[in-house]
C-alpha cells in the first residue's frame, strides 16, 4: 500500500504491543494460578491420604496392643491355668481400701489435653507361658505419638532379648521411647462406664441352662388377619432343642393352582409358639406363661442378639418346599395388651424377622443358624419370643422344623457408655476394675503450615478390654 508516494511500514504501534503483552500476562498469570491450584490440590489429597493411612496404621497398632491389657491367666502344668502375680494390677493391697486399685490401667491427661496411658499385661511364650509383667505407656509429647514399655516381674529363668523394645538403655536403665507417629493433634483415651459383661449377657433362657419350651398359642386373637391353631411339640436334647410339625395347612386340597386351593379368610389360621424358660408347670393360657416363665424387658440405646438353630430332618423337611410370598415362617416378640385374658390383645414388639428356609445350605434344605441384632425405640417389658408359621404350599405345611439353641442376649461389646467417666477420681477407683472397653480419638496431621493442622486423619474407635479386673 503506498500513501502518499511511501510504503507504509509494517508492525505492531506502541499501544497494540502493550494490549498483547498485558493480554499475555492476564493469560499467564491465570495459568500459573490454575497450575498452582492444581499442584497445591494434589499436594492437599497426598497429605490427606498419608494422614489417613498413618492415623489407621497407628490406631491398628494401639488396638492390638490395648486388647491384651490385664491378660492374667497363663498355660499351668498339664492343661491347667494358672493366675499370674498381683503385679498385674495397678494396686491391689492398698491398705485404704476405697484406694484399691484393682484395673490394670491408668489415664491422666497431660498439660496440653493429650491422654497418658499406662497399662499392665502378662507377655507369653509361644505356648501360653507366662513370661513377664509388662508395662506398656502410651504419650504425646511436643505432637509425637510415643510408646514405651518396662519390666515388672519376669519368671524364673527368663532373659529378655538385648533388642526388646522393653530391655533398658542408658545410665538409669529406662527403656528408649519408640515414636509411633508425628504430627499428633489429638490423642484421647477414655473409658467406658462400668457396665454390661459377657458373664451377664444371656437373657434368654434365664437359668443358664440351654433349655427351652414352646407353647402353641391357640387363642382367638388375630394376627396377619388369620387365628391362631395349635401344632405337634416334640422335646429334643434335654430340652435344648425343640422339633415342631403337624402345622395347619391353609389349602383344601393338594392342586398345583394354589390361588384355587387356598382357604377363604375366615378360615386361614397361622401356628405360632410362645418361647419359654424350661418349667415343669403350665399356666392355662400364653400371656400368663409368658409372664412367668418367658417375659423380657428392653431398654432403648442397646444392642440385643436373637440367635437359634434349624436343623433338617432330611427326608421329612420339607422346607424345599417353601414358596416365598405365600407360606411365611418368623421370629419375634409379642406382648399382652391387657390383663383380662378373655379379650385377647396382642402388640408385636418390632417388626418380625423372617427365616424361611433355605439360606446357605448346599443341600438347600434350610439348616443353618440365624441371629438377628435389634435395637428398641423406648422401654418395653413383659415381652416374650414368638416363632409364627403360615403355610399355603401343599407340601411345606407337612414338614418339620427343628429350632435348637435358642438365645437372646445383650451384645456387651455394642453397649459401652462414654460420658466422661473419670477413673482417677477417688471415688471411681474401685470401679475401675469393671471398665471393659476404652475409646481412642486420635487425629494425625500432615502438611502443616503457617500454625495449622494441614490435612488430617482422624479415628474414632472402641476397644473392649475383656481381661481387665478384678484382684478382690
Amino acid at each position: 500500500m503506498i500513501l502518499f508516494g511511501r510504503k507504509a511500514k509494517e508492525g505492531f504501534t506502541l499501544m497494540e504491543l502493550m494490549v498483547y503483552i498485558a493480554i499475555a500476562g492476564i493469560v499467564a498469570l491465570i495459568a500459573g494460578q490454575a497450575f498452582s491450584n492444581s499442584t497445591n490440590f494434589r499436594i492437599r489429597i497426598d497429605n490427606m491420604v498419608k494422614a489417613n493411612q498413618e492415623a489407621e496404621n497407628i490406631a491398628t497398632i494401639f488396638k492390638d496392643d490395648v486388647e491384651q491389657l490385664g491378660t492374667k491367666s497363663a498355660q499351668g502344668a498339664g492343661n491347667s491355668f494358672v493366675t499370674v502375680s498381683n503385679k498385674i494390677y495397678m494396686d491391689p493391697a492398698n491398705a485404704d481400701n476405697s484406694k484399691k486399685d484393682s484395673s490394670s490401667f491408668s489415664i491422666t491427661q497431660d498439660a496440653d489435653g493429650f491422654s497418658d496411658l499406662t497399662f499392665r499385661r502378662t507377655r507369653y511364650d509361644d505356648e501360653g507361658h507366662y513370661q513377664a509383667i509388662e508395662s506398656i505407656h502410651w504419650y504425646v509429647e511436643d505432637h509425637i505419638l510415643k510408646r514405651s514399655c518396662s519390666i515388672l516381674e519376669r519368671a524364673d529363668g527368663y532373659t529378655l532379648p538385648n533388642d526388646d523394645p522393653c530391655a533398658g538403655s542408658g545410665e538409669n536403665n529406662e527403656p528408649t521411647p519408640v515414636d509411633m507417629a508425628t504430627g499428633v493433634f489429638e490423642f484421647n483415651v477414655e473409658a467406658a462406664r462400668p457396665g454390661t459383661t459377657e458373664d451377664a449377657a444371656i437373657m434368654f433362657p434365664k437359668d443358664g441352662s440351654d433349655r427351652f419350651l414352646l407353647y402353641p398359642r391357640t387363642d382367638a386373637s388375630v394376627e396377619y388377619g388369620k387365628n391362631f391353631t395349635g401344632f405337634h411339640l416334640d422335646i429334643l436334647d434335654e430340652g435344648s432343642s425343640i422339633m415342631l410339625s403337624q402345622f395347619w395347612a391353609n389349602y383344601e386340597n393338594k392342586e398345583d393352582n394354589l390361588d384355587d386351593a387356598i382357604l377363604t379368610a375366615g378360615l386361614q389360621k397361622v401356628n405360632q409358639g410362645i418361647a419359654l424358660g424350661w418349667t415343669e408347670t403350665l399356666e392355662s393360657n400364653w400371656e400368663e406363661n409368658c409372664l412367668k416363665y418367658g417375659a423380657l424387658t428392653f431398654k432403648p440405646d442397646t444392642v440385643y442378639e436373637l440367635s437359634f438353630e434349624i436343623t433338617s430332618q432330611a427326608s421329612k423337611d420339607r422346607s424345599s418346599n417353601f414358596v416365598p410370598g405365600k407360606d411365611h415362617m418368623s421370629v419375634g416378640f409379642r406382648q399382652s395388651t391387657t390383663k383380662d385374658y378373655a379379650k385377647k390383645g396382642t402388640t408385636i414388639i418390632l417388626p418380625d424377622f423372617l427365616f424361611y428356609p433355605p439360606l446357605d445350605n448346599n443341600m438347600g434344605d434350610g439348616a443353618g443358624k440365624r441371629v438377628m441384632r435389634f435395637t428398641v425405640p423406648e422401654k418395653v417389658e413383659n415381652v416374650c419370643i414368638a416363632f409364627t408359621f403360615a403355610f399355603y404350599s401343599p407340601l411345606a405345611a407337612l414338614g418339620q422344623v427343628t429350632i435348637k439353641d435358642l438365645k437372646v442376649k445383650q451384645v456387651a461389646t455394642a453397649n459401652y457408655k462414654f460420658d466422661h467417666f473419670n477413673t482417677e477420681d477417688a471415688s471411681n477407683i474401685r470401679e475401675k476394675k469393671n471398665v471393659k472397653a476404652l475409646k481412642l480419638k486420635l487425629q494425625v496431621s500432615r502438611g502443616v503450615k503457617n500454625g495449622g493442622k494441614g490435612e488430617t486423619g482422624d479415628i474414632n474407635m472402641v476397644i473392649p478390654i475383656p481381661s481387665n479386673g478384678t484382684g478382690d
